[in-house]
């Protein structure tokens, strides 16, 4: 039950996402896609502001837009405090008519509609300000001063436009139509999204796109309305918000009533186990003159007791397991939260009690529940179902691990260790920037620092920059048209050797060459693949032929192993570098960092090293082997609970053959082989069924990475040895206090 709870809240949870908000049902998000002539084709989430403005006044279905950016980590000022990372937003003020937030200060009205304002959430507002109103506060945001006019409460966990602070936004409609920009845009709906308003929005972008698609040759441009609630399990749109998994909904979800299934079969043979010792009891009864119907609302009230008994201790465990709960599923669960499962959860589980006592009801009336010397029709199935669940999720947890530590282990392309590489955040701006040749003077000589590099947005390897992607709308070597998404990160003449990337053909950036920092290119493989070039030396990558390509990589990792690698190429940084690299000794970390503070005291030093960074990339996969590894234990428990009461009834039923057995010179090794031969034979079975499941499922859960482990024979000969082996050692304890028995108790036994 504790485990149903859990996985319910988990459920109900993601299910729930961004439905609270008043008019969702008519909220739409406007998407983009882009077709060229050849049918490839390049979803987004981003739209262009202009056009947005242009379908609210050309559509009446259309009552409302607003534009959110996606946002991303500011630094905020106030007095001489300063708070780092801080999700921040732009938006149009029309935020406040689409989504429920809560107020606290503030009038909501009056909310983001001056220039330099900002809206403060709760938990935010109380670090800067502590007790003290923030209304009417100056901060300094990335040096631009803002006034605070409105606090809101936190925003719940369940809604995908996640942000600290929200910022006032110049979007207006004047953008020009080819400048897509960073804006989710969102279109409030006053009827259904029928034919004749996808049509419009078609006809509208025809018309405000005619002179770019003609530009284009050929290339279709679409805009699309994505329904609010639908959003956060959707994974095909280019820079999107997190996304939910809905495969793995279905998993736990699947799981927990497996694992309430298998409680209930136990319950059943426990039950039939119990109503054995007490089945003289109800014999009499009968005799007095008790009728069937009353023998059948003692087993049932007497089942519900147990349940009711159950859910309580269930709900207050759940409620003690609330903060292993939030840690593993990334939540934000309360007390509240399992209180408003409180009555559904138990309408659930008080029907599976009466299911559960129905049977043994039915059977004690009936037929009694004595007879047989081995395994009953429904004992035989618990025993092959249960230890074939065990197999599968024992395989499960073995493969998670296996990919986990694939991903982790897996060789990126570098030819250097990334164990040694640190990338040290620059949150310089233009006016105290001290420039890269200073900074290279200062920490180039440091004992540690082996080398140094400077990279832009995308270069640090392994974090989801959205500034690195771009649409590539061009003509492969034969003339065709080409579209695709390419990576286009800026670096300096030392990344590459910094961080051992193999270099293939052509040359690196020569500083000393002003064609180099202002039209060389460096592409990868994948992208002279993607073009279908055979020399790739000298061939443009953009329609003004300046950009040249002057050298071609070897196709390394810049992403987590869930993606196949991705179009790339390298331009010469030029303007402010976002990220130092530098390879040292992580003994020499300390002195490096010392001298980073002497030198710019008031610029924080933020590091990461690449390895860590990759592994941060695959710590989701970590907490679902984690949360798999606990139900695995919770399904074994309940089949070493099932298998404990099985053999109870199982050998109390043998107990006068036993002794008869050993009467006649039957040693205490062959009783307990005989007792666990049916065993033996059942889990074997289990083990046969369960194989082909697992590999299905495990072939359809590598399906989500493009980079993969093998599926090993192993994983299921030994999860078959761990199910056999407490499946042994649970059966075994009874079989011995049988077989070393004195045989004239067994025989004495009634």
């Amino acid at each position: 039950m504790v485990v149903f709870i859990t996985i319910s809240l988990y459920v109900k949870d993601e299910l729930s996402f961004d439905k609270f908000h008043p008019e969702a049902n008519h909220i739409y998000r406007l998407t983009t896609s882009i077709t060229s002539p050849n049918g490839q084709q390049t979803k987004m989430a981003l739209a262009n502001t202009a056009f947005a403005y242009s379908l609210k006044e050309n559509c009446p279905e259309i009552e409302d837009i607003v534009c959110v950016n996606i946002g991303g980590d500011h630094e905020i000022k106030y007095n001489n405090a300063e708070f780092k990372h801080i999700n921040i937003r732009e938006a149009t003020p029309s935020i406040f008519d689409f989504f429920e937030y809560s107020v606290i200060e503030g009038g909501s009205s009056d909310f983001l509609k001056s220039p330099n304002t900002i809206i403060l959430t709760e938990t935010l507002a109380k670090s800067i300000f502590k007790e003290k109103s923030p209304i009417g506060e100056i901060l300094l945001v990335n040096d631009s001063t803002y006034t605070v006019n409105g606090v809101i409460k936190d925003l719940p966990g369940n809604t995908d436009l996640q942000f600290s602070a929200l910022k006032f936004s110049n979007i207006n409609g004047s953008e020009s139509l080819v400048d897509w920009g960073n804006y989710f845009v969102y279109c409030k709906v006053n009827s259904e999204v029928n034919d004749l308003l996808i049509e419009k929005i078609k006809k509208l972008t025809d018309e405000k796109y005619t002179e770019t698609l003609k530009q284009m040759g050929g290339f279709k441009l679409e805009h699309h309305l994505q329904a609010l609630t639908t959003i956060h399990f959707d994974t095909s749109l280019l820079a999107d918000t997190p996304k939910g998994n809905k495969k793995l909904i279905y998993l736990f979800s699947l799981v927990a009533i497996l694992i309430l299934i298998i409680a209930g079969i136990n319950y059943i043979n426990l039950n039939i186990a119990q109503l054995h010792k007490k089945e003289k009891d109800l014999s009499i009864r009968k005799i007095m003159g008790c009728g069937r119907k009353w023998i059948v609302v003692h087993v049932l009230s007497e089942s519900l007791i147990n349940f009711i008994i159950a859910i309580l201790i269930s709900f207050l465990l759940a409620m003690m397991l609330i903060p292993l709960m939030n840690y593993l599923f990334n939540k934000q669960f309360d007390h509240t939260s399992i209180i408003d499962q409180l009555f559904s959860l138990s309408i659930i589980f008080l029907a599976s009690g009466l299911l559960a006592g129905i049977y043994p009801a039915y059977k004690i009336t009936k037929s009694g529940i004595s007879g047989g010397n081995g395994f009953g029709r429904l004992g035989k199935v618990l025993v092959i179902f249960q230890n074939g669940i065990s197999i599968v999720m024992i395989a499960g947890i073995f493969l998670i691990g296996k990919q986990v530590n694939y991903m982790k282990d897996h060789d990126l392309g570098l030819g250097v260790n990334k164990n040694q590489i640190i990338a040290i955040n620059l949150p310089f701006t233009q006016e105290n920037f001290p420039g890269t040749e200073t900074i290279r003077q200062e920490f180039s000589n440091l004992s540690g620092i082996k080398s140094l590099a400077f990279g832009s947005w995308g270069t640090n390897l392994g974090a989801p920059d959205y500034w690195m992607k771009a649409i590539m709308v061009t003509k492969d070597e034969e003339g065709n048209d080409v579209q695709f998404v390419v990576n286009q990160p800026l670096i300096d003449e030392n990344y590459i050797d910094l961080f051992g990337i193999n270099l293939i053909e052509g040359r690196n950036f020569d500083p000393t060459m002003s064609s180099d920092k202002k039209w060389g290119v460096i592409v990868n493989q994948t992208y002279v693949n993607t073009m279908g070039w055979t020399d790739p030396l000298g061939k443009p990558v953009f329609e003004d032929t300046k950009h040249k390509v002057i050298g071609v990589v070897e196709d390394f990792h810049f992403d987590a192993l869930y993606n196949p690698i991705e179009p790339l190429f390298f331009a010469m940084i030029d303007g402010l570098p976002n990220y130092l690299f530098a390879t040292i000794n992580p003994q020499n970390l300390r002195a490096i960092q010392n001298h980073w503070e002497k030198t710019f005291y008031d610029i924080p030093f933020e590091y990461e090293f690449i390895d860590q960074r990759f592994a941060q990339l695959y710590k989701k996969n970590e907490k679902e082997m984690t949360i798999f590894f606990y139900l695995t234990l919770v399904a074994l428990l309940i089949s070493c609970l099932g298998l404990y009461g099985l053999t109870s009834h199982f050998i109390l039923n043998r107990t006068k053959e036993i002794g008869i057995r050993k009467v006649n010179g039957a040693k205490t090794l062959e009783i307990i082989s005989m007792l666990n031969n049916d065993f033996v034979k059942w889990v074997a079975l289990a083990f046969v069924i369960a194989c082909p499941i697992a590999w299905y499922a495990m072939s359809k859960w590598l399906e989500n990475f493009a980079y993969k482990t093998e599926i090993s024979w192993w994983i299921f000969a030994l999860a078959g040895l761990i199910a056999l082996g407490i499946a042994l050692l649970t059966v075994s304890f009874q079989s011995w206090r049988a077989a070393t028995r004195n045989p004239v108790e067994s025989l004495r036994y009634e």
